[in-house]
């Protein structure tokens, strides 16, 4: 059970001018995620936009792999998520997952998310949202993404079905600064090492 928060609200998001603005996205790119089938949601903080994420039903790229994939059905995909910089550090991430997880019970089966290892503010998030920790995603080249399974929650031949990963028997490679050729906003050097932690991406699911 996540701790309340005095002042927050969450709500689904129809506006692509507002979504493009808060996103830093172009309006065209706004207006086709919703085209596209996304769901877009924010997190207000005594009225203030203050966290926001997405939610693809139909078809989802992976922007730092290059990576498309279609969604089955009754599957969401949440990706591009953002707590503004004023607004992090309050808890505020989990509860947006949280509500968007409630939202689709009704009417859907399965929820995904990744994040990148270093981002530890986002995996935290995450679990407290109550996702289950499936495996690790690499880039091998510009034609194929890798999977590797570490979390039996699920049949692996489901999940790689399902994101059009091949499996991998081999120990997942360098994060996505260091691996990923697609990478807009790259940094000058991995900060793995100096955070001590392993290099690989995670996926987690709620189901």
């Amino acid at each position: 059970m996540l701790p309340g928060i005095q002042g927050l609200t969450i709500q689904e998001n129809f506006d692509s001018a507002f979504m493009a603005q808060l996103g830093q996205i172009t309006l065209d790119e706004a207006n086709q995620r919703f085209l596209d089938g996304n769901k877009a949601f924010v997190a207000y903080l005594h009225h203030k936009p203050a966290a926001f994420g997405w939610v693809a039903l139909n078809k989802a790229r992976i922007g730092e792999l290059n990576h498309g994939f279609k969604l089955p059905f009754q599957h969401g995909y949440l990706w591009n998520f953002r707590t503004l910089v004023e607004f992090r550090g309050l808890g505020i991430y989990p509860h947006l997952l949280h509500y968007i997880l409630n939202w689709g019970k009704t009417n859907l089966d399965c929820f995904w998310i990744m994040h990148a290892p270093e981002n530890k503010a986002s995996e935290k998030g995450i679990r407290k949202a109550g996702f289950n920790f499936i495996g690790k995603v690499s880039v091998i080249n510009s034609h194929e993404v890798i999977f590797t399974h570490e979390n039996q929650v699920l049949p692996l031949a489901d999940i790689l079905d399902t994101f059009s990963f091949l499996k991998s028997e081999e120990d997942p490679a360098s994060c996505w600064n260091c691996s990923s050729p697609y990478l807009k906003n790259r940094t000058p050097h991995c900060c793995c090492p100096t955070e001590e932690t392993e290099c690989t991406q995670n996926i987690y699911n709620y189901a």
